[in-house]
């Protein structure tokens, strides 16, 4: 047998050490690829119903208190119901769904001094963690209003079913952390804005 057959031969005879040391890895492979279908199956997305929920909102000034909502929203949750810190949340609001009983006053909180809701029509919300046990959470998540996100934690209280999940809860921002600076001499505009919400959600159909 020549040099080149020889060599040829030995190319293709696997290592007696290959499989044995490949072989636990695989298993695990297997096992996480597993544990994580597993995982996924365990989570049911909810859709925020807009027409049973509610985003309100009090900012304050000198001469009268603004209290208002936004119309326009949609958003969902994607959870393990039997374990509510698998949970992640978005949410996305139309900026120019802005109510406060007050036609002139709305249209200038959608204006360049407040919203500018041509150039930045949504106002969003992504959860990165939850923490927490029960119902009474803390969501951890992304805010951004105007263009500008900050982090901040939104404490939540939750009702899940395997059909329907509520979640109601109240924070505070200041405007000036998303660029909304402007001030009236005559009428001077707190800083602070409370936040409401409720939102229920209905499982999606193709849960």
């Amino acid at each position: 047998m020549n040099s080149s057959h020889r060599l040829q031969r030995n190319a293709v005879r696997p290592s007696s050490t290959m499989f044995p040391q490949a072989f636990p890895l695989l298993l695990v492979a297997v096992a996480l690829a597993g544990w994580a279908g597993a995982a996924w199956a365990d989570l049911v997305r909810f859709r925020i119903q807009p027409e049973r929920s509610e985003v309100t909102f009090q900012a304050t000034s000198r001469l009268v208190n603004a209290d208002g909502r936004f119309h326009r929203f949609r958003g969902e949750v994607l959870v393990d119901p039997s374990d509510l810190a698998t949970a992640r949340v978005t949410v996305t609001v139309e900026a120019a769904s802005i109510d406060t009983a007050n036609g002139r006053r709305d249209n200038h909180l959608r204006d360049e001094d407040f919203f500018h809701v041509e150039r930045f029509p949504s106002i969003t919300f992504e959860s990165l963690r939850v923490e927490g046990t029960g119902r009474r959470l803390i969501v951890v998540g992304r805010l951004t209003v105007r263009g500008v996100t900050r982090e901040m934690t939104v404490p939540v209280e939750v009702d899940v079913t395997d059909l329907a999940l509520t979640a109601r809860g109240e924070f505070n921002i200041r405007r000036t952390d998303y660029d909304i600076t402007y001030q009236s001499f005559l009428n001077p505009v707190g800083d602070t804005v409370r936040i409401g919400f409720t939102f229920r959600g209905h499982r999606a159909a193709n849960q």
